[in-house]
């Protein structure tokens, strides 16, 4: 196996993924106040070790990284890392331009600790550029109070991440040199107050539901259906729970409002959103794009006229092209194509916004004559809109008044009906530079912040979640706006796929495994297209055409693999 092209599973498209972001400034932390901003030189103090900590300024902001580095100095005004020195400064600096992708692969590292995105693992680790932190992630949180199991085990980092990350992490030599940093779910984000004063909420009987003036919260969830999970009392209920039930609702929302905003510059959020539709119909079997071996694995043929037959088939490396006949790539092209294969869902014509832009327009919608109902984004798209937010206070809204939800993907039919299953597409990774001057203290802000107290403290102040089991608690939870509220929610159920692959093919062919080539890309009467939202806009294919297409371009795609 050539151990130097191993890469993260569909990478290339997703160094742009959460490359973006409205909070750019790039400067140090004054210690003692949250929020201080300097251009000038890093903070000096020889009183005090000094640990310079980075971070990508997109998504997630800065915030949470400023106020967590205040917390690791109170805790250690004592503590002595180096000789003749006594606590702790934490200089945080940040920006969105030299903090992530290939911009700082191509620089030399000049901070100790890194929050990034967008970024090749082993493109870092390959060229000497981080720290071994084996001992950091696989060692106790004994300084922190120690945290323990279920069955009073002690916890470790190691314990906290899921099985794709220890294997893609350890896969070169067996040692750990990052760690995962955010989650990045695709899908749409909805109105909950349009919701429930249009009636945009199902009962149980399948009729649409509002609520009414002077009705209590709670009357009013207790009116609503079970969701698609089926269960009562969750942050699903009321919502469609089958695609015809999806259907039926956004024909109700074109009545008086605008189902869906999205960025026509970005479109590709689009055709993720659906690939959120994949995993979610596939489920554990998801896991088969990335393992690519499987036995007995459910497939389906469509022919021209839509008709579906079932087989079933014994899947390894060498016939893993077969995959893209997975039924859920299918029933996923078949709902984008309804949903955005014409102008009438989306307004009436075709956009070019930004992302950026389209975020204003689904905020700023609730002005205008006809609302956005939803906005085909990432789970970080709060973030990024904090500035038109914060536009919007004269009107007595803010971020934490103005309540959106995180739309549960519905299922097929409602004997699918479960929680969800979701793809977290999102090159986000934290790491310790190697040539850091003292590496115990950065070792111990390590150690520090992936503690589930201040895991749990991201997510009250991002409204985002850790690519790491953990739980977010109660006191946390209620700082997190609406829309984290119904991620955190969300997520705790759910089964999550992460995109790395450890497979020998996919590692001695990387550019075959991008999002764009493996997810998108469809050969249709002898031409390539590498977006189905293009091609539903443009009429050149079918969902019908486009789903056989995907099988045509990998089937002939895979006997010139590298092997």
């Amino acid at each position: 196996m050539k151990r130097n092209k191993i890469v993260a599973f569909a990478l290339a498209s997703l160094m742009g993924v959460t490359s973006v972001g409205v909070l750019s400034s790039c400067g140090t932390r004054k210690p003692g106040g949250l929020g201080a901003v300097v251009e000038s030189a890093p903070v000096v103090d020889d009183t005090k070790s000094i640990l310079t900590v980075a971070t990508f300024d997109g998504g997630v902001g800065h915030e949470w990284l400023q106020e967590a580095a205040l917390r690791f100095e109170e805790l250690h005004t004592e503590t002595v890392f180096e000789s003749g020195k006594k606590g702790v400064i934490v200089d945080v600096a940040y920006d969105k331009d030299n903090y992530g992708g290939t911009v700082l692969a191509e620089k030399t590292l000049n901070k100790d600790v890194y929050f990034t995105e967008g970024i090749e693992y082993y493109r870092f680790v390959n060229d000497g550029k981080v720290a071994d932190i084996t001992d950091v992630v696989d060692g106790t949180f004994t300084t922190y109070g120690q945290e323990v199991d279920a069955q009073g085990q002690p916890v470790s980092i190691e314990s906290k991440l899921d099985p794709s990350f220890k294997s893609y992490f350890t896969e070169k030599d067996g040692r750990y040199y990052m760690l995962p940093f955010y989650d990045g779910f695709y899908g749409f984000i909805y109105d909950v107050d349009l919701f429930e004063q249009e009636g945009y909420y199902f009962d149980e009987d399948g009729d649409t539901i509002k609520k009414t003036p002077g009705e209590t919260q709670k009357s009013f969830d207790d009116r609503k259906s079970t969701g698609p999970d089926g269960i009562a009392g969750n942050y699903d209920d009321g919502l469609p729970k089958t695609y015809e039930q999806f259907i039926e609702l956004i024909d109700i929302i074109s009545i008086n409002n605008v189902p869906f905003c999205y960025s026509g510059n970005y479109n590709d959020y689009v055709s993720k959103a659906f690939r959120s539709f994949i995993a979610d119909y596939e489920g554990e079997a998801f896991k088969l794009n990335y393992t690519l071996t499987g036995n007995d694995v459910e497939l389906i043929n469509v022919d021209d006229s839509g008709n579906v037959t079932t087989f079933t088939e014994d899947i390894t490396p060498e016939n893993a092209y077969l995959l893209k006949k997975q039924a859920g790539n299918y029933y996923a092209l078949m709902m984008q194509e309804k949903l955005f294969g014409s102008t009438k869902y989306i307004g009436g014509n075709w956009n070019a916004f930004d992302f950026t832009e389209a975020q204003s327009e689904f905020i700023m919608s609730k002005y205008t004559a006809r609302r956005y109902a939803m906005l085909a984004d990432g789970v970080w798209w709060e973030n990024e809109a904090t500035k038109v937010f914060t536009d919007l206070e004269f009107r007595g809204d803010t971020k934490a008044s103005r309540r959106f939800g995180f739309l549960p993907i519905p299922k097929q039919n409602v004997d699918r009906a479960g929680n969800q299953t979701m793809l977290s597409a999102n090159s986000s990774f934290c790491f310790i530079n190697k040539q850091c001057k003292n590496m115990d203290l950065a070792k111990e802000f390590m150690r520090f912040i992936h503690t589930d107290v201040e895991m749990s403290h991201f997510s009250a102040k991002t409204s985002i979640t850790r690519s790491l089991n953990y739980t977010v608690t109660a006191e946390d939870r209620a700082k997190a706006t609406h829309f984290g509220k119904t991620l955190i929610d969300m997520r705790a159920q759910a089964t999550v796929i992460y995109p790395y692959s450890t497979v020998d093919l996919v590692l001695d062919n990387p550019s075959a495994f991008t999002e764009q080539m493996w997810y998108l890309t469809a050969k249709i009467n002898n031409s390539n297209f590498n977006n189905p939202f293009n091609a539903f806009r443009d009429n050149t294919a079918t969902a019908i055409q486009y789903f056989n297409g995907l099988y045509t371009f990998q089937n002939d795609v895979w006997p010139t693999l590298e092997r």
